[in-house]
């Protein structure tokens, strides 16, 4: 009887999903120009592991069964990193583990979470090594239900961030 209950408790234990950004492998581009390391500075809640949802206008959820599959400060690094060099202009940026650059892109990520309203939020602040900084604050629509459409929607809405950051 033990013995069953036990095997019926294992079953409903939701099974550990892994999850990637789309585009947090990073590329190395065919442009050349000048490098700049790109290093991501995290929010403590993003630091644990988990996809973090918002659950109402007070609360936020810490997936405990859906984590990102590697850090996601360089997964961040290297997709910010991706998405600037296919927006031209003169630098070539190089996610800061990969780099020996001395000039470092500083992007401060406040908020990259799903949320009970439809969309996801991508938030914080970059500031460049001539000590310019600029905001990004971007809602996204998910299209969809599941973690694989908040990550999707996550991804989206980083592209509009990373172009925000060299507007």
């Amino acid at each position: 009887m033990i013995g069953a209950l036990a095997a019926l408790g294992a079953c409903s234990t939701p099974a550990t999903q892994y999850f990637t950004l789309p585009d947090s492998q990073y590329s190395l581009p065919a442009k050349s120009g000048s490098e700049i390391a790109v290093r991501v500075y995290l929010a403590e809640p993003l630091n644990n592991g988990g996809l973090v949802y918002q659950t109402d206008a007070y609360h936020v959820n810490f997936a405990r069964n859906h984590l990102w599959a590697g850090s996601l400060d360089n997964a961040l690094a290297s997709g910010f990193s991706n998405k600037l060099n296919r927006l031209g202009g003169r630098h070539i940026f190089v996610p800061a583990a990969r780099s020996s650059s001395t000039q470092i892109l500083k992007i401060y990520v406040e908020a990259f979470q799903g949320s009970y309203q439809g969309k996801t939020l991508v938030s914080g602040y970059a500031l460049w090594p001539n000590g310019q900084s600029r905001p990004f604050h971007v809602e996204t629509p998910q299209n969809g239900d599941g973690y694989a459409a908040m990550v999707e929607s996550l991804n989206q809405g980083l592209e509009k961030a990373a172009a925000a950051v060299v507007d």
